[in-house]
């Protein structure tokens, strides 16, 4: 099975396994600024993300595309 890193939910997990790693780990400064560049750019896909189904679940309900009974 070949795993989709591009995902929303694996984008949240690589975000948490970052924080958690600049929380604990004593790795040297470069790395550290490595990891924060790579979890800001995720945060921002992720942001992206949410925005983008956030104005689909609005046409939607603005169009009445989805009867809710």
């Amino acid at each position: 099975m070949t795993k989709n890193n591009n995902s929303y939910e694996d984008k949240i997990k690589r975000i948490s396994d970052i924080v958690e790693m600049l929380e604990t780990s004593e790795i040297p400064l470069e790395q550290n600024i490595e990891l924060v560049k790579e979890g800001a750019k995720l945060t921002k896909e992720c942001k992206k993300y949410l925005d983008d189904a956030e104005l689909t679940i609005n046409k939607i309900i603005d169009n009445k595309e989805i009867d809710f009974e």
